[in-house]
């Protein structure tokens, strides 16, 4: 190999060395970090995490290291494990492509699974176990006189009936509640589809077809959506409605990690001007973005700005959404029993005071 070639590739492995940027914002940026994340995990055990998922997942080398950073202090901050680390599949952090960035470093996406979800509901002490039916177990679903969905079991299993994802019929979910209430719900083999062919992730590589999760886990998807459309009629805790905002986005934590890396952290390799023109140009590193919001499969404006304001509270060690209503009474000078119905220019008022007041403590 030429010493120009063998330039150029120093100077490409250089500029996209994630491990060594997660380091240095970690170093750089922990007090802001642990603000977010509270004491769940050490800054070791961060590091740890990270490498572990980037060797396991290379594809995420190519993605922006802000981007995956930050989808593992979403993780830390929810208390959730990613499947990268320990395949247990609560939460998932993955290399999708962000259309924002037009052919630049693509940004890491942070994804809940339905294990997860199921930890955040017991979290708030509700316990649920969501069924999936195929067609040949001869289970039926009924509804009683209120309206409430049930399922019916055979009273001899099929045995040999087949599991397979495209033998799903439909899943259901039924939960007990602390105040003695019963909630339940369901989703069909129709809607699930309808759901995943309106919201998956698409590969403009590979003729805008569906990609992701939805492909290789079907059923367990499934289970995940009819899960995260209970949460709005739930008593969850104020981390699991956050947690709804941000699934299956990229965390936006720019304002914590994005001074930690500048030049200086970044080695240069000196080349001759002559030769300058032959060398490849390493792709200049993206900023990320806020993700553009969607129904239900992505959150919309007025969902971004609560969970910008969530976290903000979480940073200034509040809590509770209890806790956090007593600020934001005060400041919108009202009383506010619930941060989730504040209107978006509510929202932009009480982040301002929030960022104001992070300032004068500075």
């Amino acid at each position: 190999m030429g010493q120009l070639a063998t330039q150029a590739q120093n100077a490409q492995m250089q500029a996209m060395n994630p491990e060594r940027d997660i380091r240095d914002m970690v170093r750089s940026s922990w007090p802001q970090i642990e603000k977010v994340i509270g004491g769940n995990l050490k800054p070791d055990m961060l590091l740890q995490y990270c490498i572990s998922s980037i060797n396991r997942e290379p594809q995420l080398r190519n993605c922006t290291p802000v981007s995956v950073l930050s989808c593992f202090m979403q993780c830390a901050a929810l208390g959730l494990k990613p499947s990268n680390v320990d395949g247990l599949g609560q939460a998932y952090i993955l290399p999708y492509s962000n259309k924002n960035h037009k052919g630049g470093q693509p940004d890491a996406t942070f994804v809940i699974g339905y294990k997860g979800m199921l930890k955040l509901l017991e979290n708030s002490g509700i316990y649920a176990q969501p069924v999936a039916v195929y067609e040949d177990d001869g289970v039926k679903l009924k509804m009683d006189a209120k309206g409430t969905p049930y399922i019916e079991c055979p009273s001899d299993i099929n045995l040999d009936a087949d599991h397979s994802p495209d033998k799903l019929k439909f899943v259901f979910l039924s939960i007990d509640l602390p105040n003695g209430g019963t909630y339940a719900s369901y989703m069909s083999r129709k809607d699930l589809e309808a759901y995943r062919d309106r919201y998956a992730p698409r590969s403009r590589y590979k003729g805008n077809a569906v990609t992701g999760p939805w492909v290789t886990n079907f059923v367990e998807m499934g289970m995940k959506t009819l899960i995260r459309r209970s949460f709005k009629y739930l008593p969850v805790s104020v981390e699991a409605k956050t947690a709804v905002t941000v699934d299956e986005t990229t965390p936006d934590y720019s304002d914590v990690l994005a001074p930690a890396i500048d030049d200086a952290m970044t080695p240069t390799i000196d080349v001759d001007p002559a030769q300058e023109e032959e060398q490849p140009q390493a792709p200049a590193p993206q900023q990320p973005q806020q993700p553009e919001a969607q129904p239900e499969a992505g959150p919309s404006p007025v969902d971004v700005k609560r969970a910008e304001m969530i976290r903000r509270f979480q940073g200034l060690g509040v809590a509770s959404d209890a806790e956090a209503c007593e600020t934001i009474t005060k400041i919108l000078n009202r009383e506010v029993k619930a941060s989730d119905e504040l209107s978006e220019a509510e929202l932009d008022k009480v982040i301002g005071q929030l960022k104001a007041g992070v300032k004068e403590g500075e």
